[in-house]
C-alpha cells in the first residue's frame, strides 16, 4: 500500500509540474505575443510619422536599419500644394478649429496622393509636400485629383457635413499646386539626438517656387519644363506655356506651364480655342513687341474674360505698367559655364547644338527662309549624331535599364519636337515669330533641361567608370 501511495504521489507531482510548466509557457507565449503586438503597433505608429516609402528608397527594411548619413540619389517629381488665404481664415478660428479644419482638408487630399503612387514627405502648416518616384504623369494626375477632391471638400463643408465653423459664410477654399521633376538627394540629416529622413535638391526649391507662382498667375496648377519632359503623353493633358522663372544663382530661366484640365468646361474650351492666339501673344511679349502682344492678349480675353494668365499679361503690356523684371528671356541665348558637365565629348556637342538652336531662332525672327531651312536641317543632324553617340555609350558601359529607357524616351521626344518644328517651317502656315519663340525659348530650355538632369546623370555614371580606369577626359 505504501508503495502504491508513493507511486500515486510521484505521478501527481509530475502532473503538477507539467501544469506549472505549461502555465509558465503559456504566460511566456502571451508575454511574447504582447510584445510582438506592441512592436507591430509601434511600427505602425512610426509609419504614420516616417513614410515607409522613404525607408524603402534608402534600401532599408525598417526604421531600425536607418542611420545618420544614409543617402541615395533619385529622380522624382515633387508636388507642393498650399491653401490660398489660410492666414486670414485662421484668424477667425480657435487653435482647435484650425487643427480640425486642416485635418479635414488633408483627409480629402492625402488619399489622392497615395492612389497615384506618391507619398507625403511632410506637412508644412497648411501646405503639403509629396514625392512621386515614378514619372511626372502620376504627380500631375494627383494634382488634378486633388482639385476634384477640393470641390468635394467645399461642397461637404458648405453643407455642414464636416462639422467645421462658418462654412456658410466663407468663400470656397482654393489651392495652388506646383510640380517639378529632377534629381534629388534623399537621406538622413540631423544630429545624434534628432534625425530626419528628407530630400535636398534645387529641384525641391524650384517646386516650392512654382507653387507660389500660382498666386501670380491666378491659376491652380503650374509645372516646370522638367516635369513636362517626364510626362509620357503631354497631349493627354491641356497644357500651355505661361512664363519663365529665374532660379537664384542660375543664368537660365526655367519655363513653366499651366495645366488647365480642372478649369470649368467653358473656360477650358476657351483656352483651347485661343491657344494659338495666346502663343502668338507670348512670342510678341517675350520678343518685346508689347503693343501687338497686348492686342492679342485682349483677343484671348474676348474668348473668356476669366482667362486669368491672359489678363495678367494684358496688364503687364500697359504703357503705365512697371517694366517687368521678367523679361527672363534676357541673356537666355548665351552659353554659360554652368551648362558644362566636365565631360569633353558631351560638352563640345552640347555647345554646337546650343549655338545651332540660337542661329535657327535668329533666322526665323529675320524671316530668312533659306537660313531657316539650312539651320533646322543642320540642327536635326547634330542632335541625331549626339543622341546616337550617347546611346552607344550607354550600351557599351552598361548604363542601368531604368535610366537608359528614360534617357532614350527623352531623345525620342526631343527629336519628335524638332521634326514637328521642321514640318511647320516647311508648311509655311505658322507665323515665323511663333516658331522663333518655340525655338529660342521652348526648345532651348528643353535642351538645357536635358543637359542639367538626364545627361548629368549619365555623365556621373560614365565618369565614375572612367576614373576607375584612368580614362577620364580632360
Amino acid at each position: 500500500m505504501t508503495a502504491e501511495r508513493g507511486v500515486r504521489h510521484t505521478a501527481a507531482s509530475r502532473e503538477d509540474e507539467l501544469k506549472l510548466l505549461a502555465a509558465r509557457l503559456d504566460a511566456e507565449i502571451a508575454t511574447r505575443q504582447g510584445v510582438e503586438r506592441r512592436l507591430a503597433a509601434l511600427m505602425t505608429a512610426y509609419a504614420r510619422f516616417v513614410p515607409p516609402q522613404l525607408i524603402e528608397l534608402l534600401g532599408k527594411e525598417s526604421i531600425l536599419d536607418v542611420d545618420w548619413g544614409n543617402q541615395v540619389e533619385k529622380k522624382m517629381t515633387i508636388l507642393f500644394a498650399d491653401i490660398r488665404g489660410f492666414a486670414s481664415l485662421s484668424e477667425r478660428l480657435s487653435p482647435q478649429q484650425c487643427f480640425d479644419f486642416i485635418n479635414a482638408f488633408l483627409s480629402f487630399m492625402e488619399p489622392v496622393v497615395f492612389e497615384q503612387g506618391g507619398f507625403i514627405d511632410k506637412y508644412i502648416g497648411d501646405s503639403v509636400m509629396a514625392l512621386f518616384p515614378a514619372r511626372g504623369d502620376d504627380a500631375l494626375h494627383a494634382a488634378l485629383g486633388m482639385l476634384a477632391e477640393l470641390a468635394r471638400f467645399n461642397a461637404a463643408r458648405a453643407a455642414g457635413q464636416l462639422g467645421l465653423p462658418e462654412a456658410e459664410t466663407d468663400a470656397p477654399i482654393r489651392i495652388g499646386i506646383g510640380l517639378n521633376s529632377g534629381l534629388l538627394m534623399l537621406g538622413v540629416i540631423g544630429g545624434s539626438k534628432r534625425m530626419e529622413i528628407t530630400v535636398i535638391s534645387d529641384a525641391v526649391n524650384l517646386a516650392s517656387r512654382v507653387e507660389t507662382l500660382t498666386k501670380t498667375w491666378r491659376t491652380p496648377v503650374l509645372i516646370t519644363q522638367h516635369t513636362l519632359n517626364s510626362i509620357r503623353a503631354p497631349a493627354d493633358f491641356s497644357i500651355r506655356f505661361i512664363d519663365r522663372v529665374r532660379v537664384r544663382g542660375r543664368h537660365l530661366a526655367q519655363s513653366i506651364y499651366e495645366v488647365f484640365d480642372a478649369d470649368p468646361a467653358p473656360l477650358k474650351a476657351a483656352k483651347l480655342a485661343s491657344r494659338d492666339i495666346f502663343e502668338d501673344a507670348l512670342a510678341h511679349y517675350h520678343f518685346r513687341r508689347l503693343d501687338e502682344a497686348q492686342r492679342l492678349f485682349a483677343a484671348c480675353l474676348e474668348h473668356h474674360r476669366d482667362d486669368k494668365p491672359a489678363e495678367v499679361y494684358w496688364q503687364r503690356c500697359q504703357p503705365s505698367a512697371p517694366f517687368h523684371e521678367a523679361f527672363e528671356s534676357e541673356g537666355l541665348a548665351e552659353w554659360h559655364s554652368e551648362y558644362l558637365l566636365g565631360f569633353a565629348a558631351f560638352d563640345e556637342m552640347h555647345r554646337l547644338i546650343f549655338d545651332q538652336i540660337v542661329a535657327t531662332a535668329e533666322a526665323l525672327q529675320a524671316e530668312d527662309a533659306q537660313r531657316t531651312d539650312a539651320g533646322i536641317r543642320r540642327l536635326i543632324e547634330l542632335v541625331s549624331e549626339h543622341f546616337a553617340t550617347e546611346e552607344k555609350l550607354m550600351e557599351a558601359h552598361g548604363y542601368p535599364p531604368g535610366p537608359r529607357a528614360e534617357h532614350h524616351q527623352q531623345h525620342h521626344k526631343f527629336s519628335a519636337f524638332l521634326t514637328a518644328l521642321r514640318d511647320e517651317i516647311e508648311a509655311g502656315r505658322t507665323p515665323p515669330l511663333r516658331l522663333a519663340f518655340r525655338c529660342q525659348f521652348l526648345l532651348l530650355d528643353w535642351f538645357i533641361s536635358h543637359i542639367s538632369i538626364t545627361d548629368q546623370h549619365l555623365e556621373r555614371f560614365l565618369s565614375s567608370g572612367y576614373r576607375n580606369q584612368g580614362m577620364r577626359s580632360a
